[in-house]
């Protein structure tokens, strides 16, 4: 029998982003989900969170399963950059509007999801609380400054949102629909990462390491890097699988000479962002799945192949046909392709940490891969907490403050 000795073996945790009017992650939607409730206290949650959340980070909105462990979470003093997600039912009884009014007097942040139906000429909410407004059928409205929106299932729906109505943020994001867009050819290099790039490389004190960590931002440019690397064209004679290996093989001044190339046919929709950062941010979450410790190489491995587990839907091909023109690891084969092998179970826990629509599975998934809930919510707040500051730091965590939770409608 084993006995539980944190709060992170008794709950699962799911992440969801939250994207801006740049298509910047602002903030990341936490599902907390009680599996043996009996072992659950908020206090103890707020202090796996840590004493605060990074201001670097992305905004954390805690939504709650149980209502038991939300009051407490209301009664506990706030982690800082972080609010607390609000069924709107819970505003609308004096008793519960009451313990809402205490937590946010408290310094808590307060999220009242609701239908965007059922709040239409609203002025205020209540308790100085945002809105997570739910889409239905009905139109989306002019003035949606400084709300959150959810059920955004089009890609026309979120420039809607974002750009006409400006909300300050869309949860998830409708990958789909942008690729169907893009369905016809594959897609070409994030311009704004080849630019990072180039600037990088003009400084002196750039380092192999910071420039890796630049290039792994676009999943379309390590595919490619990797495969000009192994070509005949570049003459090279060894196989080369390591992205860092790659880079030091081309040097600075040839990788800035052929990305400097490229940046006129660079992807200028910025509706992939979203997309292509999903992909980084599940990759980065394999990676903090490995034992504490481990290698560098082997990090970066695991990286790499979660990175490129997803490219299929990127460049419009079977993904045996891609990897086949790269000389990976039996590891990375076995992981992609067989979905066996040691880097299998990081992806497979990766995955089901980012459905946060299906928590109640995490725990059998954990227990197939023999990998423990309480290492699998680290991870995941280990990757949320070292999130880096977004590229167009438009919308910060202070932007959702000092408002009033007003609710903004111009006539349409």
């Amino acid at each position: 029998m084993i006995i539980s000795h944190t709060v992170l073996d008794s709950i699962a945790l799911g992440y969801e982003p939250v994207w801006n009017r740049a298509r910047e992650l602002a903030a990341v939607r936490m599902g907390v989900r009680a599996v043996h409730p009996e072992s659950v206290d908020a206090a103890h949650l707020m202090q796996a969170l840590g004493d605060d959340w990074p201001a670097s980070a992305p905004v954390l909105i805690l939504s709650v399963d149980s209502p038991r462990l939300l009051q407490q979470a209301l009664a506990c003093a706030p982690v800082q950059n972080t609010w607390l997600e609000v069924p709107a039912a819970l505003f609308e009884q004096p008793e519960t509007l009451a313990r809402l009014t205490a937590g946010a007097r408290r310094g808590h942040r307060l999220l009242r999801r609701t239908d965007l139906a059922a709040v239409r000429g609203e002025g205020l909410a209540p308790a100085d609380a945002r809105n997570l407004l739910k889409l239905g059928a009905e139109s989306v409205p002019a003035g949606l400054i400084g709300q959150l929106v959810e059920g955004v299932t089009t890609q026309t729906l979120a420039r809607q949102c974002l750009d006409d109505a400006g909300a300050w943020g869309v949860l998830g994001w409708p990958d789909s629909d942008v690729l169907h867009a893009h369905r016809h050819q594959p897609l070409n290099y994030d311009g704004a990462v080849v630019k990072q790039i180039l600037m990088a490389i003009g400084d002196e004190d750039c380092s192999i390491e910071h420039l890796e960590r630049l290039v792994r931002q676009d999943p379309v440019l390590v595919y490619r890097i990797l495969l000009m690397v192994n070509s005949a064209a570049f003459g090279g004679r060894h196989e080369i699988g390591s992205l860092r290996h790659a880079l030091m093989m081309l040097g600075f001044r040839e990788l800035g000479r052929w990305l400097a190339e490229q940046l006129p046919s660079s992807e200028a929709d910025r509706d992939l962002h979203p997309v292509r950062y999903a992909m980084v941010m599940r990759s980065r979450l394999a990676q903090h799945l490995l034992a504490t410790g481990s290698e560098d190489n082997l990090r970066g491995e695991v990286y790499t192949t979660a990175l490129l587990s997803q490219l299929d839907r990127l460049l419009h091909q079977p993904l045996g046909e891609l990897l086949n023109r790269l000389p990976l690891s039996g590891r990375v084969f076995d992981a992609v392709l067989r979905h066996d092998g040691p880097y299998h179970p990081l992806l497979d826990v990766a995955r089901a940490l980012g459905e946060p629509a299906q928590l109640h599975r995490l725990p059998a998934v954990c227990q197939r891969h023999d990998i423990s809930l309480e290492h699998a919510n680290r991870a995941l707040i280990r990757m949320l907490r070292h999130q880096p500051r977004p590229r167009q730091p438009e919308v910060r965590a202070t932007d959702l403050a000092g408002s009033g939770g007003a609710l903004r409608w111009r006539p349409s």
